[in-house]
Protein backbone atom coordinates (compact mmCIF):
# COMPACT_ATOMS: atom_id res chain seq x y z
CA UNK A 1 0.00 0.00 0.00
CA UNK A 2 1.48 3.09 -1.02
CA UNK A 3 2.36 5.87 2.12
CA UNK A 4 -0.28 8.41 1.29
CA UNK A 5 -2.91 5.50 1.39
CA UNK A 6 -2.10 4.73 4.97
CA UNK A 7 -3.35 6.27 8.01
CA UNK A 8 -1.23 5.96 11.53
CA UNK A 9 -4.41 4.72 13.09
CA UNK A 10 -4.36 1.39 10.02
CA UNK A 11 -0.20 0.79 10.61
CA UNK A 12 -0.27 0.44 14.09
CA UNK A 13 -3.05 -2.03 13.74
CA UNK A 14 -1.05 -3.45 11.80
CA UNK A 15 1.79 -3.54 14.14
CA UNK A 16 -0.69 -4.60 17.06
CA UNK A 17 -2.73 -7.53 14.99
CA UNK A 18 1.13 -8.61 14.58
CA UNK A 19 2.19 -8.92 17.89
CA UNK A 20 -0.68 -10.81 18.37
CA UNK A 21 1.26 -13.89 16.90
CA UNK A 22 4.37 -12.87 16.95
CA UNK A 23 7.16 -11.81 19.42
CA UNK A 24 8.23 -8.98 18.25
CA UNK A 25 7.97 -6.41 14.76
CA UNK A 26 10.73 -4.73 13.15
CA UNK A 27 10.55 -1.13 11.59
CA UNK A 28 11.33 -3.00 7.95
CA UNK A 29 8.47 -5.09 8.17
CA UNK A 30 6.06 -1.97 8.35
CA UNK A 31 7.73 -0.71 5.88
CA UNK A 32 7.28 -3.52 3.51
CA UNK A 33 3.86 -3.65 3.98
CA UNK A 34 3.10 -0.15 3.92
CA UNK A 35 5.91 1.59 1.88
CA UNK A 36 6.67 4.77 4.31
CA UNK A 37 9.74 5.28 5.44
CA UNK A 38 11.37 4.67 8.98
CA UNK A 39 10.76 7.70 10.18
CA UNK A 40 7.14 6.71 9.58
CA UNK A 41 7.30 4.00 11.64
CA UNK A 42 9.23 5.23 14.60
CA UNK A 43 6.66 7.44 14.64
CA UNK A 44 4.18 4.94 14.99
CA UNK A 45 5.73 2.95 17.91
CA UNK A 46 6.47 6.03 19.68
CA UNK A 47 2.49 6.47 20.04
CA UNK A 48 2.33 2.69 20.85
CA UNK A 49 4.79 3.18 23.33
CA UNK A 50 3.36 5.73 24.92
CA UNK A 51 -0.23 4.67 24.88
CA UNK A 52 1.24 1.35 27.13
CA UNK A 53 0.90 -0.92 24.27
CA UNK A 54 4.59 -1.70 22.98
CA UNK A 55 8.27 -1.44 24.15
CA UNK A 56 10.57 0.02 21.96
CA UNK A 57 13.78 -2.49 20.93
CA UNK A 58 16.90 -1.57 18.69
CA UNK A 59 15.05 -2.02 15.18
CA UNK A 60 11.70 -2.58 16.11
CA UNK A 61 9.05 -3.43 19.40
CA UNK A 62 7.65 -6.12 21.60
CA UNK A 63 4.29 -6.45 22.91
CA UNK A 64 3.86 -5.55 26.20
CA UNK A 65 0.82 -8.03 26.64
CA UNK A 66 3.51 -10.94 25.42
CA UNK A 67 6.11 -9.73 27.60
CA UNK A 68 3.22 -9.58 30.98
CA UNK A 69 2.41 -13.59 30.11
CA UNK A 70 4.58 -14.94 32.45
CA UNK A 71 4.08 -13.58 36.17
CA UNK A 72 4.12 -14.54 39.92
CA UNK A 73 1.67 -17.29 40.81
CA UNK A 74 2.38 -16.23 44.72
CA UNK A 75 -0.22 -13.41 46.36
CA UNK A 76 2.96 -11.82 47.78
CA UNK A 77 3.79 -9.98 44.30
CA UNK A 78 1.46 -7.28 45.30
CA UNK A 79 3.15 -6.78 48.98
CA UNK A 80 4.88 -3.99 50.08
CA UNK A 81 5.46 -3.03 46.16
CA UNK A 82 6.74 0.17 46.79
CA UNK A 83 9.16 -0.21 49.33
CA UNK A 84 10.29 -3.31 47.21
CA UNK A 85 10.01 -1.03 43.80
CA UNK A 86 12.28 1.47 45.22
CA UNK A 87 15.03 -0.95 46.95
CA UNK A 88 14.99 -1.49 43.56
CA UNK A 89 15.45 1.16 41.53
CA UNK A 90 18.71 1.60 44.33
CA UNK A 91 20.22 -1.22 43.56
CA UNK A 92 19.80 -0.82 39.65
CA UNK A 93 21.39 2.28 39.82
CA UNK A 94 24.81 0.21 41.31
CA UNK A 95 25.07 -1.66 38.20
CA UNK A 96 27.28 -0.67 35.14
CA UNK A 97 27.68 -0.85 31.64
CA UNK A 98 29.48 -4.18 31.29
CA UNK A 99 28.56 -6.25 34.41
CA UNK A 100 27.78 -9.34 34.93
CA UNK A 101 24.87 -9.78 37.54
CA UNK A 102 23.35 -12.36 39.16
CA UNK A 103 19.66 -12.21 40.16
CA UNK A 104 18.58 -13.58 42.80
CA UNK A 105 14.69 -15.38 42.49
CA UNK A 106 11.43 -13.74 43.95
CA UNK A 107 9.83 -10.45 43.62
CA UNK A 108 12.20 -7.96 44.89
CA UNK A 109 15.10 -9.42 42.11
CA UNK A 110 12.19 -9.46 39.36
CA UNK A 111 11.53 -5.44 40.89
CA UNK A 112 15.32 -4.97 40.31
CA UNK A 113 15.55 -6.40 36.73
CA UNK A 114 12.57 -4.11 35.61
CA UNK A 115 14.69 -0.96 36.40
CA UNK A 116 17.80 -2.44 34.17
CA UNK A 117 16.68 -1.02 30.93
CA UNK A 118 19.36 1.47 30.31
CA UNK A 119 21.99 -0.90 30.76
CA UNK A 120 24.28 -1.92 28.08
CA UNK A 121 25.66 -4.74 27.42
CA UNK A 122 25.58 -6.65 30.84
CA UNK A 123 25.04 -10.30 31.79
CA UNK A 124 22.21 -11.33 33.66
CA UNK A 125 22.40 -14.85 35.60
CA UNK A 126 19.55 -16.49 37.05
CA UNK A 127 17.33 -19.26 37.93
CA UNK A 128 14.23 -17.14 37.71
CA UNK A 129 12.09 -17.85 35.05
CA UNK A 130 9.87 -14.80 35.21
CA UNK A 131 13.44 -12.89 35.16
CA UNK A 132 14.95 -14.41 32.26
CA UNK A 133 11.55 -14.07 30.20
CA UNK A 134 11.46 -10.30 31.05
CA UNK A 135 15.06 -9.58 29.92
CA UNK A 136 14.44 -11.79 26.82
CA UNK A 137 12.34 -9.49 25.90
CA UNK A 138 12.52 -6.09 27.67
CA UNK A 139 16.45 -5.45 27.78
CA UNK A 140 18.16 -4.79 24.70
CA UNK A 141 21.36 -4.28 26.33
CA UNK A 142 21.50 -7.32 28.23
CA UNK A 143 22.56 -10.95 27.54
CA UNK A 144 20.79 -13.63 29.81
CA UNK A 145 22.38 -16.91 31.21
CA UNK A 146 19.56 -18.76 32.58
CA UNK A 147 20.59 -22.00 35.59
CA UNK A 148 19.45 -25.22 35.04
CA UNK A 149 17.86 -27.61 36.89
CA UNK A 150 14.75 -28.45 38.26
CA UNK A 151 11.48 -26.55 37.79
CA UNK A 152 10.00 -25.93 41.63
CA UNK A 153 6.00 -26.93 41.68
CA UNK A 154 3.60 -24.58 40.87
CA UNK A 155 6.46 -21.69 40.76
CA UNK A 156 8.37 -20.01 38.45
CA UNK A 157 11.84 -21.05 38.84
CA UNK A 158 14.98 -23.79 39.24
CA UNK A 159 16.50 -25.85 42.25
CA UNK A 160 18.00 -28.50 42.83
CA UNK A 161 21.30 -29.77 42.29
CA UNK A 162 21.86 -28.80 38.64
CA UNK A 163 21.45 -25.64 39.23
CA UNK A 164 24.07 -25.60 41.92
CA UNK A 165 26.63 -27.07 39.77
CA UNK A 166 25.59 -24.78 37.17
CA UNK A 167 26.32 -21.79 39.20
CA UNK A 168 29.73 -22.92 40.59
CA UNK A 169 31.20 -22.88 36.73
CA UNK A 170 30.18 -18.96 36.96
CA UNK A 171 31.56 -16.12 38.01
CA UNK A 172 29.75 -12.74 38.70
CA UNK A 173 30.97 -8.92 39.05
CA UNK A 174 27.90 -8.33 41.66
CA UNK A 175 24.96 -10.81 43.27
CA UNK A 176 21.71 -9.20 43.84
CA UNK A 177 19.93 -11.42 46.52
CA UNK A 178 16.97 -11.35 48.73
CA UNK A 179 15.44 -13.10 51.60
CA UNK A 180 12.70 -14.00 54.00
CA UNK A 181 13.99 -12.61 57.34
CA UNK A 182 17.00 -10.95 58.94
CA UNK A 183 17.22 -10.94 62.60
CA UNK A 184 20.41 -9.58 64.51
CA UNK A 185 21.05 -12.69 66.27
CA UNK A 186 20.57 -15.48 63.76
CA UNK A 187 21.31 -13.72 60.35
CA UNK A 188 19.94 -13.99 56.91
CA UNK A 189 17.11 -16.64 56.71
CA UNK A 190 14.82 -18.57 54.17
CA UNK A 191 11.68 -20.95 54.42
CA UNK A 192 13.20 -23.43 52.33
CA UNK A 193 16.70 -25.72 52.51
CA UNK A 194 17.56 -25.54 48.82
CA UNK A 195 17.51 -21.94 48.72
CA UNK A 196 20.50 -22.05 51.59
CA UNK A 197 23.23 -23.40 49.06
CA UNK A 198 22.49 -21.36 45.83
CA UNK A 199 22.25 -18.05 47.74
CA UNK A 200 25.99 -18.94 49.57
CA UNK A 201 27.27 -19.94 45.97
CA UNK A 202 25.39 -16.58 44.69
CA UNK A 203 27.48 -15.20 47.10
CA UNK A 204 31.10 -17.05 47.20
CA UNK A 205 30.76 -16.69 43.28
CA UNK A 206 30.67 -12.78 43.14
CA UNK A 207 33.04 -9.69 43.25
CA UNK A 208 30.01 -7.74 45.21
CA UNK A 209 27.14 -8.95 47.23
CA UNK A 210 24.09 -6.80 47.81
CA UNK A 211 21.26 -7.88 49.71
CA UNK A 212 17.79 -6.09 49.19
CA UNK A 213 16.06 -6.06 51.99
CA UNK A 214 12.21 -4.16 52.81
CA UNK A 215 11.90 -3.68 55.97
CA UNK A 216 8.59 -5.68 56.95
CA UNK A 217 11.09 -8.90 57.16
CA UNK A 218 13.62 -7.00 59.67
CA UNK A 219 13.28 -8.91 62.76
CA UNK A 220 11.72 -12.06 61.05
CA UNK A 221 13.92 -15.01 61.31
CA UNK A 222 12.64 -18.10 59.00
CA UNK A 223 13.96 -21.62 58.84
CA UNK A 224 17.40 -21.81 57.46
CA UNK A 225 19.96 -19.38 57.67
CA UNK A 226 22.24 -19.26 54.82
CA UNK A 227 24.35 -16.31 55.25
CA UNK A 228 25.35 -13.40 57.86
CA UNK A 229 25.70 -9.69 57.29
CA UNK A 230 29.63 -9.92 56.82
CA UNK A 231 28.94 -11.45 54.33
CA UNK A 232 27.74 -8.62 52.36
CA UNK A 233 28.83 -5.31 50.60
CA UNK A 234 26.00 -3.46 50.49
CA UNK A 235 22.78 -3.52 52.02
CA UNK A 236 19.75 -1.35 50.83
CA UNK A 237 16.67 -1.57 52.45
CA UNK A 238 13.24 1.22 52.23
CA UNK A 239 13.53 2.13 56.06
CA UNK A 240 16.04 1.97 58.81
CA UNK A 241 13.91 4.58 61.48
CA UNK A 242 14.76 2.73 64.26
CA UNK A 243 18.44 1.60 63.47
CA UNK A 244 17.56 -1.98 63.70
CA UNK A 245 20.34 -2.76 60.59
CA UNK A 246 22.74 0.32 61.47
CA UNK A 247 23.24 -1.07 64.55
CA UNK A 248 23.44 -4.88 63.59
CA UNK A 249 26.12 -3.84 60.95
CA UNK A 250 27.98 -1.77 63.60
CA UNK A 251 28.04 -4.97 65.47
CA UNK A 252 29.84 -6.84 62.27
CA UNK A 253 33.21 -7.81 62.10
CA UNK A 254 33.08 -6.45 58.37
CA UNK A 255 30.49 -3.36 57.87
CA UNK A 256 28.73 -3.33 54.68
CA UNK A 257 27.66 -0.05 53.09
CA UNK A 258 23.98 0.15 54.39
CA UNK A 259 21.78 2.45 51.49
CA UNK A 260 18.39 3.50 52.75
CA UNK A 261 15.82 3.98 49.31
CA UNK A 262 13.63 6.43 50.33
Amino acid sequence: MPSEESSPAERQSFILEWLDSNPSITVTDVQKRFGVSDVTVRHDLIALESAGKVRRVRGGAVSLARTMLMHYPEERINYNVDAKDRIASAAARLVEDGDVIIADIGTTAYQFVRHLGDKKDITIITGDLSIAHFASFNLPGAEVMLLGGKVRKEHLYLAGAMTLDAMSKLYADKAFLSCDGFHQDHGFTVEHDFSVTIKQAYIANSRQSIMMLDSSKLGRTSFYRFSTMEDFDVIITDNDSDGYLAKSIERAKHSPQLLVAC
